[in-house]
């Protein structure tokens, strides 16, 4: 039975900032936030059925529909800015922690030798992948993600957890002091906004040859699949990170995260930490800035082909963008965080647009319930964002 592209979809949330950003949110609040991953995920479920209802049923990746839903001049202006902000704005960001993550993997690997020209090759390699597409290198990558988030699951099961607190933080949702922007980093990090381009245009193309609400109810099953699973995989490295004690003067590099899998990986931890780290970086580096070339190709109605020189343009320009912000000297572990927390705030307005080319849809019926779901989570995300906002605000003392 065929279940559509909703794995892609869970390997790409699944990068490096999902480990770290998990991770530290366990370290600081322990089980508290676990919560806010169970919304996220669900979140995701809404809104990535949206996303592929689009490809699937009205043959449109989500850039077309903005193209042909916004003809005022006016409006395009503003669709077409938002777009740009949300998806090649936010992928260079996202590609920034991408790489950095790849970069603190052989960092970890090599005990601290990693020079800056790393960062620059890492982009090299990245950058091969995208114009050669190296389907076996990327699976072998996969691989070795997958074994890592196998071994999150299993230090879950045999560290010292306390489950009381682990499923009070699973199912009653409060926010710690000081825990704003890790929510919507946890959000963020989830809910990913190029996702729901990323999805429409992979589904479209998966379905081809079967544009119907079957294959859309297929679809969904898939993701009824491994969404949860990625979901599992997150809560797993959140708790892990409950567990886990610091060391003295708390977590300031990815390299303090390492002996986090201990439990199972045991001397090779921080072996195991550092190349599914690399995996987890070069895997979402690849998939960032196609899913930017994508979007933006449809909103401007350019050539479906690969080849086509913009199309390049874009990808090469995120990929860039991203290794420029990546040989800047911060800390990859700020920088990473921060890019989840600033999808959590683009969010909104992308899942609000495609909540309302959902609705206006013709193809296929939608209870009014499913539709009001995916309006709470359009709400819910904006709340979210405006208190980032309130609380950014306070700390600049504005």
């Amino acid at each position: 039975m065929k279940l559509g592209t909703s794995s892609v979809i869970v390997a790409a949330f699944v990068g490096p900032g999902t480990v770290l950003t998990c991770a530290t949110a366990g370290i600081e609040f322990e089980y508290a936030l676990s919560w806010v991953l169970v919304f996220s995920v669900a979140a995701t479920f809404v809104l990535q059925s949206f996303s592929a209802g689009a490809g699937i049923l009205a043959r449109k990746g989500v850039g077309e529909a903005m193209r042909e839903a916004a003809q005022h001049p006016a409006t395009r202006t503003l669709v077409f800015v938002l777009v740009i902000l949300g998806l090649w704005a936010g992928t260079a960001t996202f590609q920034t922690g991408n790489l950095l993550g790849a970069t603190a993997g052989l960092d970890s690997l090599s005990g601290g030798r990693v020079t800056q020209s790393t960062t620059l090759l890492l982009g090299a390699v990245a950058a091969t992948i995208l114009a050669l597409n190296l389907r076996i290198l990327t699976q072998i990558l996969t691989g070795l993600v997958a074994l890592m988030s196998a071994v999150f699951i299993a230090t879950m099961f045999l560290a010292p957890v306390n489950w009381e607190a682990a499923l009070s933080g699973l199912f009653v949702p409060r926010l710690p002091l000081n825990s704003v922007v890790r929510t919507m980093a946890l959000v963020g990090t989830t809910v990913v906004t190029y996702n729901l381009f990323l999805h429409a245009s992979a589904a479209k193309k998966y379905w081809e040859d079967e544009p119907t609400p079957k294959a859309w109810r297929r679809e969904m099953t898939g993701m009824a699949i491994f969404l949860p699973l990625g979901g599992f995989i997150s809560v797993a490295i959140l708790i892990a990170g409950a567990t886990f004690a610091p060391p003295e003067g708390g977590v300031t590099s990815i390299a303090d995260i390492a002996p986090i899998i201990e439990p199972v990986a045991g001397n090779a931890a921080r072996l195991l930490f550092g190349l599914g780290l690399f995996a987890a970086g070069i895997t979402s580096a690849v998939t960032a800035p196609l899913a930017a070339a994508f979007g933006i190709r449809e909103i401007f109605d350019w050539p479906d082909e690969a080849s086509d020189w913009r199309f390049r343009a874009i990808w090469i320009s995120v990929l860039l963008t991203g290794l420029g912000f990546a040989l800047a000297g911060r800390n990859p572990l700020e920088i990473i965080i921060a890019a989840q927390a600033a999808n959590g705030l683009l969010l909104p307005f992308m899942a609000g647009f495609v909540l309302l080319l959902t609705a206006r849809q013709r193809e296929v019926t939608l209870p009014a319930w499913y539709k009001a779901v995916g309006a709470v989570v359009v709400m819910i995300t904006a709340g979210l964002g405006l208190r980032t906002l309130v609380w950014v605000w306070r700390q600049l003392g504005l």
